[in-house]
């Protein structure tokens, strides 16, 4: 098996120069919690409810440990940490502490899984076909990858669209729009911030 990687072109500079391509894996999909689950007790053949219990367990207690301010280090995988926000203030005295609030959970990879997943992977050029110089996959496609991804996820960002489909950012958002015009899916939030939701009548192909 091999991860497969296509190039892509990078946002002009602000003078207008064009950016050197940068290369990005082609997504086939998320594996979800159930396959993960499957994946592992094959590999292992420790108990499936055992398992699903264990994930529990360690997901809770790592947001437990990172809300009381700890990092978290699970073995070979690597740490998670979390990042705050506050106003753009100069004067500590002026920062409330209700002002202050979480802005992410950051995920560190360690070195040991780098190293490992550096040795495995094998890197496969995607063949390039008019779709693709055209902006990625066919509009059908793209909805039915969309279908999958929804049922999966609550969300999807315009970022998270473009390594979906291969979409480039001018086509993803002409996309993007187009799907909301007809119902497919609707925004939240403004700006860089937006992301898209899956709308009550979305429909997938069959």
């Amino acid at each position: 098996m091999s991860a497969v990687y296509d190039l892509f072109e990078n946002p002009p500079a602000e003078d207008g120069a064009q950016q050197p391509l940068h290369a990005r894996i082609v997504l086939k999909g998320t594996v979800g919690q159930e396959e993960f689950l499957d994946r592992v007790h094959k590999f292992t053949g420790i108990s499936r409810s055992l398992l699903a219990g264990a994930m529990e367990a360690f997901a809770n207690e790592t947001c437990d440990l990172l809300a009381n301010g700890w990092n978290v280090e699970l073995g070979k995988l690597g740490f998670f940490s979390a990042s705050l926000q506050c106003p753009p203030v100069y004067d500590k005295k002026k920062v409330r502490a209700s002002s202050v609030k979480l802005k992410s959970i950051n995920f560190r990879a360690s070195r040991v899984c780098r190293r490992e997943v550096g040795r495995q992977m094998r890197l496969q050029r995607r063949e390039t076909s008019p779709q693709s110089k055209q902006g990625g996959i066919s509009r059908p496609m793209c909805i039915e990858r969309l279908a999958e991804y929804f049922k999966t996820h609550l969300f999807i960002s315009r970022t998270s669209y473009c390594l979906l489909t291969g979409r480039n950012k001018r086509c993803a958002i002409a996309d993007l729009n187009a799907f909301i015009a007809e119902g497919i899916i609707r925004r939240e939030g403004l700006g860089k911030l937006s992301i898209y939701c899956k709308s009550d009548v979305f429909s997938p192909p069959q």
